[in-house]
């Protein structure tokens, strides 16, 4: 018999990785995973949402932050926040020192530039400077900018690029930056071997021409600084006001076409999903018809994936790449948001999770991929239709996120 209490509309979402073992097939090489306490982890629990979806948007400075936009039709069961950096929480630093990573041979490359379509950000600032002899002052730079939670992996990116800075930013994030001309080379040569792949390398494309005038000190002239802003206007959201005002005359550089050719490497998909997507389990009502009048009760597992619709592109990538069929994406009511979700037990089962065995995701999410695949075996061996069951699994739900104590 099915569990009939109230605690069957609970939603969760759950975020993701494999089982930590011995050895696994890992975004550093062949390496040996230490036991993390799961007080290490950052827990969040949600409820239902069928009207709204979570997204991230890009601002000029670099920053990001979160825009909810409303679905104009086939609701969503689950929320897929999936920007986890943003929960309001607090991590002790002897607990963040926890989650820690082999990396005697470095971040796989296809890793980090996976991790960096999904967080990574290419900013071009501009801003007054009267020690300047054209009283505006050019910095390039690349940064990173996650929840706190997960600074282990700025770390890990840093040793595997051998430049650039963490600190932690702020309370809840903590920030990757590459502001030095000579380190920005480094990055610009990662990204031209192991290029991005999504709407953001539109932004590189431009960003890059900014550094190369960089470079040759172009910005410090006037035709030089005029060059770069024309190429700011349509690198993420512009320019801001004041530039616009302080330089009427620039005209500005078209933003280029972008196609998505495809998932070029598999630790590609594994850096990406670290960043931007989420493993979560639902447990709902369901009723077989209006005249079935039964409490049932149905436990489902999904892999989502949430970005602005300039992305859709990627979203069936990634669906193809794990060869995910039919695919389905749903767009926002105001046309600014596309979801991918993949809710069938037989694809995440055969195909979602073996990939994800093989090539891990790193960080704090690794935990709760573990419990998600708990949540999995357990349907497997139809427990989740027995009191007994459902309550496992009630229990694996709620001791994630942010109700997960240590053990």
């Amino acid at each position: 018999m099915g569990y009939r209490g109230s605690k069957s509309s609970l939603l969760v979402e759950l975020n993701n990785l494999s089982h930590i073992v011995p050895y696994v097939h890992s975004p550093f090489g062949r390496v040996l995973v230490p036991y993390v306490p799961s007080k290490a982890l950052v827990p969040y629990v949600s409820k239902v949402s069928l009207t709204s979806i979570a997204v991230k948007e890009q601002r000029v400075d670099g920053s990001w932050g979160v825009k909810t936009y409303h679905l104009s039709s086939n609701p969503l069961r689950c929320t897929l926040m999936g920007f986890e950096r943003n929960y309001p929480i607090k991590i002790p630093t002897n607990q963040l020192k926890t989650m820690q990573f082999s990396t005697s041979s470095g971040l796989n490359p296809w890793f980090i530039t996976g991790f960096s379509d999904a967080e990574g950000s290419f900013i071009i600032s501009i801003y007054k400077s009267d020690t300047s002899k054209l009283k505006w002052r050019v910095t390039a730079y690349f940064s990173i900018h996650i929840h706190i939670k997960d600074i282990a992996i700025l770390e890990s990116v840093k040793n595997s690029f051998g430049v650039g800075n963490v600190r932690k930013n702020s309370n809840t994030t903590a920030l990757f930056r590459v502001d030095n001309v000579k380190e920005l080379q480094i990055i610009i040569d990662h990204f031209d071997k192991y290029p991005l792949i999504g709407a953001k390398l539109s932004d590189y494309i431009l960003f890059k021409q900014c550094f190369e005038l960089i470079k040759v000190k172009q910005h410090l002239t006037k035709k030089g600084l005029e060059k770069i802003v024309s190429l700011k206007y349509n690198i993420n959201k512009g320019l801001t006001e004041e530039l616009v005002k302080a330089f009427p005359s620039a005209q500005p550089v078209d933003r280029p076409d972008y196609t998505c050719n495809g998932i070029k490497n598999p630790f590609w998909l594994a850096g990406f999903a670290s960043g931007d997507s989420s493993f979560y389990v639902s447990i709902e009502n369901a009723k077989n018809s209006k005249q079935d009048k039964t409490n049932k009760t149905r436990v489902r597992l999904g892999f989502g994936t949430n970005l602005h619709i300039r992305d859709k592109q990627l979203l069936v990538a990634i669906a193809n790449y794990l060869t995910i069929w039919p695919i389905h994406i749903y767009e926002g009511k105001s046309q600014q948001s596309a979801v991918l979700q993949i809710r069938s037990y037989s694809q995440i089962v055969s195909k979602v999770i073996p990939f994800f065995n093989e090539y891990p995701i790193i960080g704090v999410k690794s935990l709760d991929f573990a419990d998600f695949k708990k949540v999995a075996e357990l349907v497997k061996d139809k427990e989740h239709l027995t009191k007994s069951g459902l309550k496992k699994i009630l229990n694996i739900v709620e001791g994630m996120n942010l109700r997960r104590e240590n053990s």
